[in-house]
């Protein structure tokens, strides 16, 4: 028998890193995290939920790792088997988590494009407190070993009478704290979470069995007949409802002062700050099930939208109707919110060679301009998410490049000439900002509309 000597302690003791079958909350990452460390699960769910509720890095690095490690007792983890095409829930479900934590993540980048850095500053501390909890297992485990090494003193011990102790108190195991079957944290292989209740006073001695001993804790099946089932409460109804609440009280608190955008934000910020004290409250009282996890994600991605919406877009809706019938008062720019906008041009005479400038911009709806049939147009056209369209007079040949384009993030550049049979005059430019809407040019006579 031959033995390696260059082993190192901390690899023969460190577990196989694993998700945990029996101590999870939502995939068991932090669970296997958490045992395969020899920490506390409670180190890394505490502040992953934090992180997934101010960045979204927490939702990206749990879905990633609920992808890449296995469960207990497999080989194949659910990145592989989304690879391999066996689309499954949990991981449909990681992706989901992955897709809102990136949402959440651009929603928090700053303009200049900067990663937050407490985030960073977190998962170092994670890291850390892992590093630290691995290297204290390798040194306990040399430690041990070269103890046991020592042949005389190993006979010494065992040739020593043992010392006298206190009886132990009587104590059933729980999955937080082991009896040195399964070490720190996990108590016996086959303890799971609430398997053991305590016995009531004067119910006498229950029968032993092979792994666990009689005291004053006892597993379900040797409860006496007729004793009822203790009932978990499930805060999930109650934290939803007062999410919901949060989320409507503080967006009617911030929808007449702030743009829509920044309401929206601020009421599903709101609630998932409930979520969040939920999850927290759920540690130490009553359960969360996947339904409120599903509704963590749903409020992230709608968080994430809210944050892209543009900010001139209104709460309000307004229908101006912008006349101009000289050069003097012709405006730099006319502003829209929300609504349906009307600038009539019509009435504006161009002298040839002479151009006049103007812009629209606005944050949702229709716009719609009217030009005079004699002049030249010049269109800068930007449109976050709509469709602009350009109309010639009714019976006039169309002029000029395509007269209608939409889509996403459109920035286009055109020039009409002016219409056949009329006189040319002078040169309007038109500049048209529109975040989500429809924008319409119109070659008109004065007074036709």
């Amino acid at each position: 028998m031959t033995q390696d000597l260059g082993a190192r302690p901390e690899q023969a003791t460190q577990p196989r890193l694993s998700r945990s079958r029996r101590h999870k909350v939502i995939g068991g990452v932090c669970g296997g995290v958490g045992r395969s460390y020899d920490i506390d699960p409670v180190i890394f769910r505490v502040p992953l939920a934090v992180l997934s509720v101010i960045g979204g890095l927490g939702c990206v690095a749990y879905g990633l790792a609920w992808l890449l490690i296995p469960f207990e007792g497999e080989e194949e983890n659910e990145g592989r088997r989304l690879l391999s095409g066996r689309v499954e829930g949990p991981g449909l479900t990681a992706l989901l988590f992955i897709l809102a934590g990136c949402g959440l993540l651009l929603a928090s980048i700053g303009r200049d494009g900067a990663v937050p850095g407490f985030s960073i500053q977190v998962f170092a501390a994670l890291a850390g407190v892992a590093y630290w909890s691995r290297r204290r297992a390798g040194r306990q485990a040399g430690e041990a070993e070269g103890a046991a090494a020592d042949g005389a003193a190993e006979r010494v011990v065992a040739e020593a009478p043992p010392e006298a102790q206190a009886p132990p108190a009587a104590a059933g195991p729980s999955w937080w704290r082991g009896t040195g079957e399964g070490g720190y944290l996990w108590g016996p292989e086959d303890a799971r979470p609430g398997d053991y209740r305590r016995r009531a006073a004067g119910q006498g001695t229950l029968p032993a069995q092979a792994g666990w001993t009689p005291g004053v804790w006892a597993p379900r099946e040797h409860l006496p007949a007729g004793e009822p089932e203790p009932r978990e409460f499930r805060l999930g109804a109650l934290v939803l409802l007062l999410a919901m609440l949060a989320c409507v009280v503080g967006t009617a608190l911030s929808w007449e002062s702030q743009p829509l955008g920044t309401a929206l934000v601020i009421g599903l910020g709101a609630a998932l700050a409930v979520f969040g004290l939920g999850f927290l409250v759920s540690t130490f009282f009553g359960r969360l099930g996947a339904g409120t996890v599903l509704a963590v994600i749903l409020t992230g991605g709608l968080l994430s939208g809210a944050s892209l919406l543009p900010d001139n877009i209104t709460t309000g809706w307004s229908e101006p109707v912008w006349q101009v019938t000289s050069a003097a008062e012709l405006r730099p720019v006319y502003e829209l919110g929300t609504g349906d906008a009307e600038l009539d041009l019509t009435g504006l005479e161009v002298a040839p060679g002479r151009t006049v400038s103007t812009a629209v911009e606005a944050g949702a709806g229709q716009v719609t301009v009217l030009v005079p049939p004699d002049v030249t147009l010049k269109v800068d056209t930007e449109i976050d998410l709509g469709a602009f369209s350009y109309t010639p007079l009714p019976g006039g040949d169309r002029t000029g490049p395509d007269t209608s384009f939409g889509g996403i993030g459109q920035e286009e550049r055109s020039v009409y000439e002016a219409e056949q049979g009329q006189e040319p005059g002078g040169t309007i430019e038109l500049r048209l900002e529109m975040g989500i809407g429809n924008v319409e040019v119109h070659r008109a006579v004065e007074g036709s509309r």
